[in-house]
């Protein structure tokens, strides 16, 4: 099996944990079963770990530790690579955010109760202002909702990282389904390419025949960076889209392919009153 380096971003921030995130998997054929190799990570970023936990469990691919042992506690804590999926799991978590895998096969009612109590940790640990439990909650709820609508997997995938002292937290949400370009040619018969695809969704035009449900990740990414000030990316296939600051840029991957679609977002702790409905308008 080759064995893939896992690179430590430069910096911090969103951008650079995709940077990781793209040298990563653009080393990887389609489905190839690898070697993650964490020995030059030095800390655990969302958008790095959890299609690392996806691809993992979809092909049985295997991973090396960190040569840090505070990095290999926090995965061990976390359960990296294969989350918790129950609520009783989750609900032993009282100061870290677990890897969380949402099953389909299970009854809708356990698996919207667990998406509950990810949301209601993640809203606990931000010392809410008024709104604010609405703000967390709706853009997990819609995206999570699109992981079960689109992907025709049973399986999605959610994790969080809070950081208390800088006031922001990083989000990550990934199905390993059919993406979006094929949505739309299995629902609505539109031949389109990745690229134009992540337009589509991102310009709130849904992949189904009931137009009115393509909202989600168009309301979504206003409520995380028009009424949260926070950061977004999307990618499916060979195409992503970043939206940060009144800044947007829709981009392609060379040598790269992601079955499937990955949301990420970062959102400042709010500090003061939110009302997100005009931005679901």
């Amino acid at each position: 099996m080759q064995t893939i380096a896992v690179l430590k971003p430069k910096t911090e921030s969103l951008i650079a944990q995709f940077v990781s995130f793209y040298q990563t998997f653009s080393k990887i054929n389609r489905l190839e079963k690898v070697i993650f190799d964490f020995s030059q990570l030095g800390w655990i970023y969302p958008l790095v770990i959890l299609p690392i936990s996806a691809y993992i469990h979809e092909t049985k691919s295997e991973y090396l530790p960190s040569q840090r042992s505070d990095v290999n506690s926090y995965l061990n804590t976390v359960r990296f690579p294969e989350g918790v999926n129950s609520v009783a799991e989750f609900q032993k978590f009282l100061s870290y955010i677990p890897v969380t895998s949402l099953e389909k096969s299970k009854q809708v009612e356990n698996r919207e109760k667990l998406e509950s109590c990810f949301s209601t940790m993640l809203y606990k640990t931000i010392n809410g202002v008024a709104g604010s439990q609405d703000a967390i909650y709706y853009p997990i709820t819609e995206l999570v909702g699109n992981i079960f609508e689109h992907s025709k997997k049973d399986r999605g995938w959610v994790f969080a990282q809070i950081y208390p002292n800088k006031k922001f937290l990083d989000l990550c949400i990934v199905d390993t389904g059919r993406g979006l370009r094929n949505c739309y040619k299995e629902e609505r018969n539109i031949v389109l390419n990745d690229k134009e695809a992540v337009k589509e969704a991102v310009d709130g035009r849904s992949t189904k025949l009931d137009k009115d449900r393509g909202f989600g990740i168009y309301s979504s990414k206003r409520v995380i960076c028009e009424g949260l000030g926070g950061s977004f990316i999307i990618l499916s296939g060979n195409a992503a889209l970043i939206s940060e600051k009144n800044r947007e840029k829709l981009m392609e991957m060379p040598s790269f392919n992601w079955q499937g679609v990955i949301i990420s977002y970062r959102i400042p702790f709010p500090k003061q009153a939110i009302d997100i409905y005009p931005f679901l308008e």
